[in-house]
């Protein structure tokens, strides 16, 4: 009876394991058995460069996790204040991107989508819109 319930377990954790939330639309690279943050971002949103700092606060506490900033270029201008929050981010990958497709990708509506997945690739924290991405920030608890 022993043996079986770990069979079992094991099943299970294979079958959990495969589950990958991370959109396959997305170009992004994800790293296999490394938590990853996803932050998609309008320059021209009100909140753009306190969510691009806070991002960066949130990896800077969070060593073993990728970042990736995503700014969605073709909707606005970008200010020396935001690139200069940009330029402070560390371990993080920035990409500046003229199409929608990433932000359709990781269905971004409102101008900020946060995305955070664990090692496996599952979704475990989504926020977006004006404020509600820093308060997602604040309260992560990476696996």
């Amino acid at each position: 009876m022993g043996k079986q319930l770990i069979l079992v377990a094991i099943c299970l954790a294979v079958v959990v394991s495969e589950r990958d939330d991370w959109p396959a639309a997305s170009r992004l690279e994800r790293t296999a058995g490394c938590a990853t943050a996803v932050l998609l971002v309008e320059p021209s949103h009100e909140d753009a460069e306190l969510a691009v700092a806070k991002f960066a606060a949130t990896m800077g506490e969070r060593l073993v996790t990728r970042g990736h900033v995503v700014v969605l270029a073709g909707q606005g201008h970008l200010s020396a204040r935001l690139l200069g929050a940009l330029g402070r981010l560390r371990e993080t990958e920035v990409h500046f991107v003229q199409d929608q497709k990433e932000a359709a990708a990781f269905g971004v509506a409102n101008g900020i989508g946060l995305y955070v997945f664990d090692a496996w690739g599952r979704l475990r924290k989504q926020g977006g819109g004006s404020g509600e991405a820093m308060d997602v920030l604040g309260s992560l608890r990476l696996i």
